[in-house]
């Protein structure tokens, strides 16, 4: 992982957020600091970063490609959708894909999904970095997160499942299979199978669909809810919802799914505007637990599957997700045995 990602001298002001609200908008601020810097160090699905093509960062004209980390143990594969299927024609941000060959390999692949919006890189380096390194597989496609989930009215869902399938399922918005988050986990692994041959991703395929009981769905913020989703609707390994659920009242979150209950786990921020969103939606699904303080608790938290946090943060929004916003101590994550919990490391 980079040491302390270049973190900005205690952070000038608020970096870009990909948030969610009822109006589906991205709030977006940016950092008055050395913009190589900011290039480094913001998440990178943030729609505020700056562009890629900045000194220490990897050419466009390059891609696909292998980037190896300040140390030359995890592997980072950045591809556009594109380059993994000649049908895709929109949302062609980098992709990411990441794999430690040096960390024991769990056998699950973590797909992770980015907040709302339409970013550059998509999904967050650092996330991704840390999974790695605890044995996971690491896969983040981009998909369509810009509709803004209030022009889809009381069903909400239904955008999130066109989204997912790319099947018909609103008129709000129009997503075709290439464009697709399953069709991407697809095309992505068979990529990956060809850029890293002795990598694995192909373990995570049975023919044509992917494996979902060798899966971890996740994802912050509109990822999260779409996470929550895909549990719905597909049986996962596991579902890790970061600054979500939201979605407040919508029949989704009812529903009965084909993923077990005890597979789901949220983490929300008392500092992030939407928490009081976040602990009905918990409650709406029927999360097991209740909502549990995990600053100064060890783990695993009473058991709880609806982790809170309060620590003293800039963004409480961006602090639950892996990047510069995320507190850190000695040189590492604070929230890193949370995380482990989520993610069910060790279980």
């Amino acid at each position: 992982m980079r040491p302390t990602l270049r973190r900005i001298t205690a952070l000038a002001a608020l970096a870009a957020c990909a948030c969610d609200d009822d109006a589906g908008m991205v709030a977006d601020a940016h950092l008055a600091v050395d913009a190589r810097a900011v290039a480094d160090a913001m998440p990178d699905d943030m729609p505020g970063a700056m562009p890629d093509a900045m000194p220490d960062a990897m050419p466009d004209a390059g891609l696909p490609d292998v980037m190896p980390d300040a140390t030359p143990d995890p592997l980072l594969f950045r591809f556009t959708a594109a380059e993994a299927d000649p049908a895709a024609r929109d949302y062609l941000g980098r992709q990411q894909a990441i794999r430690h060959p040096g960390a024991p390999p769990i056998g699950q692949l973590v797909v992770y999904l980015h907040g709302a919006g339409k970013p550059n890189n998509c999904g967050s380096r650092d996330h991704g970095e840390l999974l790695a390194a605890e044995g996971f597989h690491v896969l983040m496609p981009c998909y369509a997160a810009d509709y803004g989930v209030g022009n889809c009215g009381d069903a909400i869902g239904a955008c999130r499942q066109e989204a997912f399938e790319g099947t018909d399922q609103s008129d709000v918005i129009e997503i075709a299979p290439p464009e697709s988050i399953e069709r991407r986990i697809v095309r992505g692994l068979r990529h990956l199978d060809g850029l890293d041959p002795d990598g694995g991703w192909a373990t995570y395929l049975d023919g044509a669909v992917p494996r979902y009981d060798a899966i971890v769905v996740s994802g912050h913020s509109h990822g999260a809810s779409s996470a929550g989703l895909i549990g719905q609707l597909r049986a996962v390994a596991r579902v890790v919802m970061l600054a979500g659920p939201l979605d407040g009242g919508q029949v989704w979150l009812d529903r009965d799914g084909i993923t077990p209950l005890d597979r789901y786990f949220g983490f929300t921020h008392t500092g992030d505007g939407q928490h009081d969103g976040h602990l009905a939606a918990f409650e709406a699904l029927g999360l097991p637990g209740e909502p549990t303080v995990v600053d100064g608790m060890a783990p695993p938290f009473d058991g709880s599957h609806r982790l809170v946090s309060a620590l003293d943060v800039v963004d409480g929004h961006s602090a639950v997700q892996a990047s510069v916003l995320s507190p850190m101590a000695d040189g590492a994550f604070v929230y890193a045995p949370v995380w482990r919990v989520l993610y069910g490391v060790g279980e």
